[in-house]
């Protein structure tokens, strides 16, 4: 009795590696199925060697194997492949990093994580040199995304209304900016330039987001600040942040 069958799903491929001499094995952040991996015969070598490249984002005919729960990648119809990311080595760190954040966060919400991956990966292969605007909004809209954003208006621990001028600082316990007195991290700081742009993109679509200006500084404070964040979110540390490019 054959007991594969046919599954089609979008997805955005975040890994590739060799399977064999003539194979390829691949990560799919999927929309249905979360995190999955698929081998590629003849992914290598054979015809199929176009199929799937990485940071790819469209629709893939999948077999699945119930048995040993295992799936075949036989087909792509692809909707973005990326051109500009991997002739930008700062780029091509943001894409690594971006779809590790993406696979380790999606858990009960992969549609939403794999739309917001592949939106982010066109941007940022589009604008390749500005790879650190990319990540600022990305983890901005990971962190919405995820659920753990607050207001800005008041603290969420003590629930006190911040003065426009107030530095927040950071709770380990409830993985939020909070006001300096309900703070246990004061290395972790969001000056009110910073507070205000989280503020005024919150509601905005990651494309949106991005078109806002930035000034070199406050990116640096704002990426000094939402890494640490989402890196205590996932409780585990980012393998892609220790190359120090990003």
């Amino acid at each position: 009795m054959n007991m594969e069958r046919d599954v089609r799903v979008r997805a955005v491929v975040t890994n590739t590696r060799p399977y064999g001499e003539m194979h390829r094995s691949v990560t799919l952040l999927t929309d249905s199925l979360g995190l999955i991996n698929a081998k590629i015969f003849g992914g290598r070598k054979g015809k199929k060697t176009a199929l799937a490249p990485l940071y790819s984002y469209g629709t893939f005919q999948l077999y699945h194997n119930p048995v040993n729960d295992t799936y075949t990648l036989s087909e792509e119809q692809s909707e973005f492949t990326p051109l500009g990311i991997m002739k930008d080595l700062k780029a091509t760190y943001t894409a690594a990093y971006m779809c590790e954040a993406s696979s380790r966060l999606a858990g009960d919400i992969p549609e939403q994580m794999c739309s917001l991956l592949s939106r982010a990966l066109k941007i940022l292969d589009d604008n390749p040199e500005q790879s650190r605007k990319v990540l600022i909004d990305f983890t901005w809209k990971l962190i919405q995304t995820s659920g753990i954003s607050a207001g800005f208006e008041y603290c969420p621990s003590c629930d006190r209304k911040l003065e426009d001028d107030e530095v927040m600082l950071f709770s380990t316990s409830l993985i939020s900016p909070v006001c300096r007195n309900c703070a246990d991290n004061e290395n972790l700081a969001l000056l009110p330039g910073c507070r205000r742009y989280l503020s005024y993109t919150q509601d905005m679509e990651i494309e949106k987001a991005f078109e806002v200006q930035l000034y070199d500084t406050a990116q640096q404070r704002l990426r000094d600040f939402l890494i640490p964040w989402i890196s205590f979110f996932s409780q585990q540390s980012l393998q892609t942040l220790k190359s120090g490019l990003i």
